[in-house]
């Protein structure tokens, strides 16, 4: 993490505030899930809804070290982290659960925050200069701002930007009267993403658990750890009530 009062420390503290790094929450979870539910890498079955952006899938990454213990990941994610692969990919991940087994899935966007404590910009390995992240979303953004209007061409060949430009539009105005709009638009990304969530899963699968973990990835500077932002950790089963365990990722 950050030393306290550095500008990274400070826009974390102003715009994420309870991010914590990466690790502590897969250990949470992983330690959580197996003791109160008997999950384990052999009854469960993960997958993942997070922007394919390779600064999300660095070795040591959240992503990384999920898939390296639960094992095969079933990727879900387009640009911006929303679930693509709509119904009939959660259909299909579901389908694959082993008998009464269990089923993670963790998901949201993404967004970095520099040295300088500039939320939204992230330096690149081999780039000079910083670059946007997540770049499919400010630029979605940006192109409300300037009053971009989807044609043809965006629905046939550009389907996932022409869908997250549709979802901020009603928001743009606002975001841009934030005191931070990088933040703002990141937050609001994450609920965009949590709707979509929320519209594709399902509880057909069998007897088992569907444990749904959202938040913000935190892309940060090197030499840091990247974080996560945990907006919602659930454990859901046919027939049961919901178990929120939001409690346990507060530090």
């Amino acid at each position: 993490m950050p030393a306290i009062n550095t500008p990274s420390c400070k826009a974390l503290d102003d715009n994420f505030r309870g991010a914590i790094p990466g690790t502590a929450l897969f250990h949470i979870v992983k330690s959580l899930t197996h003791k109160q539910f008997g999950m384990t890498p052999a009854n469960t079955l993960y997958a993942d809804s997070l922007c394919p952006d390779e600064i999300n899938h660095e070795k040591g990454d959240l992503a990384d070290i999920m898939k390296e213990y639960w094992g095969a990941c079933f990727p879900m994610g387009g640009i911006g982290g929303a679930p693509f692969v709509g119904k009939t990919g959660f259909g299909a991940f579901s389908n694959h659960v082993p008998d009464d087994g269990h089923l993670m899935l963790l998901f949201g966007p993404h967004v970095a925050v520099s040295e300088t404590g500039e939320v939204g910009k992230y330096a690149r390995d081999g780039q000079s200069i910083e670059s946007s992240a997540c770049g499919a979303v400010i630029a979605a953004y940006h192109q409300c701002n300037c009053g971009h209007t989807n044609c043809a061409d965006d629905e046939l060949y550009d389907m996932q930007q022409a869908w997250i430009r549709r979802q901020l539009a009603p928001h743009a105005s606002r975001i841009s009267k934030e005191a931070c709009p990088m933040a703002a638009l990141a937050h609001q990304a994450y609920t965009t993403v949590h709707e979509k969530i929320s519209n594709i899963v399902n509880l057909d699968f069998g007897t088992g658990n569907l444990v749904l973990v959202g938040g913000i990835q935190i892309n940060m500077p090197a030499p840091y750890e990247d974080l996560f932002l945990p907006k919602m950790f659930e454990v859901r089963a046919k027939g049961k009530d919901t178990i929120d365990l939001m409690h346990t990722l507060k530090m």
